[in-house]
C-alpha cells in the first residue's frame, strides 16, 4: 500500500502542471515561415502578371499585322460595304489560325462613324483605316491613301498597355502608352489616324521617334548600324 502511494506520488511529480512546457518551434520560426511563403506569392504573381500582360499584348501586334496584310490584299476597300467587312472578317480569322493566334474571343465591331474597319477582343480594339500624312503629299490625287492599322487597349486595368502601328507605308511601331494613354473605354481617347506617322520636325531616331501625337514611339524592328 505504502508503494502503491509511492508510486503515485511519483507519478504526479512528473505531470505537475507548474512545470514549463516548452514549445515544439519559436514563434520566430513562424514568422519566418510567413514571411518567406509571402515573398514567394508575391514573385509568383509578379511572374503571372508580366506573363500574362505579354502574352495580350503579343497577341494584339500579331493580330495588327495579319490585319494589315489582309486589308492589303482587299484593297481599295469600300468602308461601307458590308459584304467587304465580312469578307475581312473572314480573311483575318482565317489567317490567324493558320498562325496559331488565339482568335475565339475575336469579334467584328458593328456600326462606324468614318472610313474604318474595327475589331476587338478580350484585351484590344484592332483597327484598320486610311492614313493620312500631315507631311506633303507627292502622289497623284487620284491615287488609293495608304493603309494603317492601330491596335490600343480595350481598358487601363488590363494587362494589355503597349499600343501597336502598323502602317503601310512606313516602319512598323510601338508605344509603351505613357503620354497619350489611348484607351477604348474612352472616346476621347482613341488614337487619331495618321497621328502615330514620325513627326517632321527633323528628329531622326536611329529606333524611335516622337508621333504628331506627342508619344514616343519605338521602332518593332530596330534598324543595325
Amino acid at each position: 500500500m505504502h508503494a502503491e502511494r509511492s508510486q503515485t506520488q511519483t507519478d504526479e511529480g512528473f505531470q505537475d502542471p507548474s512545470l514549463p512546457a516548452r514549445l515544439p518551434t519559436s514563434p520566430l520560426t513562424w514568422y519566418v515561415l510567413l514571411g518567406l511563403t509571402l515573398l514567394v506569392g508575391t514573385f509568383t504573381l509578379i511572374f503571372y502578371t508580366a506573363g500574362r500582360s505579354a502574352r495580350a499584348e503579343t497577341r494584339g501586334d500579331q493580330l495588327a499585322a495579319l490585319l494589315l496584310h489582309e486589308a492589303r490584299q482587299i484593297a481599295p476597300i469600300d468602308w461601307d460595304a458590308t459584304w467587304q467587312r465580312e469578307l475581312l472578317s473572314a480573311r483575318l480569322i482565317a489567317a490567324a489560325i493558320s498562325s496559331a493566334v488565339f482568335v475565339e474571343d475575336l469579334e467584328l465591331r458593328e456600326g462606324h462613324e468614318d472610313a474604318s474597319i474595327a475589331f476587338f477582343n478580350k484585351h484590344y480594339c484592332i483597327e484598320v483605316r486610311p492614313s493620312p500624312r500631315t507631311e506633303p503629299d507627292t502622289e497623284p490625287d487620284d491615287a488609293d491613301p495608304a493603309l494603317e492599322v492601330v491596335a490600343w487597349p480595350r481598358s487601363t486595368v488590363g494587362p494589355a498597355t503597349s499600343v501597336f502601328f502598323h502602317p503601310e507605308d512606313a516602319e512598323s511601331a510601338y508605344s509603351r502608352n505613357l503620354q497619350a494613354g489611348y484607351v477604348d473605354n474612352q472616346v476621347d481617347k482613341h488614337p487619331a489616324p495618321g497621328f502615330p506617322h514620325r513627326r517632321n520636325d527633323g528628329h531622326l531616331g536611329a529606333w524611335d521617334y516622337r508621333g504628331y501625337d506627342d508619344e514616343r514611339w519605338l521602332l518593332r524592328e530596330r534598324p543595325t548600324r
